[in-house]
């Protein structure tokens, strides 16, 4: 079951965003129910939207998506895409946009998560807006494309929030079987609908790596795929996709980490960096995936660019967590620690990230031998409010040194 969250969860990366090669199409292409005086300035407002979303300026694609709902009322895409907004934010503000979280058993310890309530009753309003538009449409015309697209999206999303906001895992589960349901009738209605393969792709994947027995109990009960198959179908995204092109590239960085295909994650990275340069995410996956090409130095020289970067500062705390966390794989301990202790004193430092912080520094310092340097970093941990299952390791730790072992 941990293995199918995580293959779920690094749907974190695949936005279901939509419209990145869209200035490349025609009106045939677009959602059916623009009218055709509508679709430069659509297209152009949706545009500049994704390139703000994919920019991590949240504001500017707020803005922009709140256009398109006043341009076009009965369509879905502006609401899904403001409650996509509103996710993202989110995830970037808790520092939860980086792959190897989630590969993490911490992130599935069963603690209850405090959201926001604010923002989450607005989310969701925003994502049953998108879908009873969506209804709305499907009720005149069973088959629309364009509706089923964003139906299934809908669904997609509210499965990724699930999962990495408000870490109800099966709400989350439920969600996702209902995206692949919705997007298959689509590609049986429209084979050449390359975007719906996105969701699709991944369902192959998961269900394709589940353990032997897994798997034929599965096939027993009608769920069938193929890793291979799944991801050849998210590279056919990526490469003919009109709504979720980037989305693929995305996701296949994450999948690629789990097939240990370091070489190949590096240049869709290097690609994603190079089309959204003030995303940097991009830059810093880039600098740990470098570490596990044993390019430590190029990776090492990227850190110290992105702290140097002035506007790389907003995410600061994470270079230097992410930082630390390569300085540890290749044995530089003390070097780690002084990035630890930065995540702490960073301005813009999440609270979340700020726990981990303390909780790795420990572990940091027990391997450096200096158990009582370390038990007091175990004891702040448990002053602050819980992360995961940070408690829970603080207390273990407490009792036992950490070593590479356990």
């Amino acid at each position: 079951m941990r293995f199918l969250m995580v293959c779920i969860l690094v749907l974190t990366f695949a936005f279901n965003t939509a419209a990145q090669n869209l200035t490349n199409t025609n009106s045939a292409n677009l959602p059916n129910r623009t009218a055709i005086s509508e679709v430069s300035e659509y297209n152009k407002i949706r545009l500049t939207g994704f390139d703000a979303l994919y920019n991590m300026d949240y504001s500017t694609a707020r803005a922009k998506f709140t256009q398109m709902t006043e341009l076009s009322p009965e369509n879905p895409a502006g609401h899904f895409y403001l409650a996509t907004n509103y996710w993202l934010e989110l995830l970037n503000s808790s520092r939860r946009l980086q792959a190897n979280l989630y590969s993490s058993d911490s992130f599935y310890a069963e603690t209850e998560e405090k959201v926001d309530e604010k923002v989450d009753k607005e989310f969701r309003r925003l994502v049953q807006v998108a879908l009873q538009k969506t209804e709305a449409q499907l009720k005149n015309n069973p088959k629309d494309t364009e509706a089923l697209y964003y139906k299934g999206a809908a669904h997609g999303l509210l499965a990724s929030y699930e999962a990495t906001v408000t870490r109800s895992f099966f709400s989350a589960l439920r969600n996702g079987s209902k995206s692949v349901d919705i997007h298959r009738k689509l590609v049986e209605v429209s084979p050449n609908y390359f975007d719906a393969y996105l969701t699709i792709g991944m369902y192959d994947y998961v269900v394709g790596s589940l353990p032997l027995t897994a798997k034929v109990i599965g096939t027993i009960f009608g769920f069938r795929g193929s890793r291979e198959r799944g991801l050849g179908e998210l590279n056919l995204v990526s490469k003919r996709g009109i709504y979720a092109a980037d989305d693929a590239k995305v996701l296949l960085v994450a999948l690629y980490a789990r097939e240990k295909k370091y070489s190949e994650m590096l240049n869709l990275l290097d690609t994603l960096a190079d089309k959204y340069p003030k995303n940097y995410l991009f830059k810093v996956e880039k600098a740990v995936t470098l570490v596990k090409l044993n390019r430590a130095k190029e990776s090492f020289q990227l850190f110290e660019e992105l702290l140097k970067n002035k506007n790389a500062q907003k995410i600061a705390d994470l270079v230097h967590y992410q930082y630390a966390e390569a300085l540890t794989n290749q044995g530089h301990n003390s070097e780690a620690l002084e990035h630890l202790q930065m995540v702490k004193t960073t301005n813009v430092a999440s609270k979340e990230l700020i726990t981990r912080a303390y909780l790795r520094a420990g572990q940091v310092l027990d391997l450096m031998s200096k158990r009582s340097e370390a038990l007091s970093e175990y004891q702040a941990v448990l002053k602050r409010e819980n992360v995961f299952d940070s408690h829970d390791q603080a207390k273990k730790y407490l009792n036992k040194p950490y070593s590479v072992r356990n």
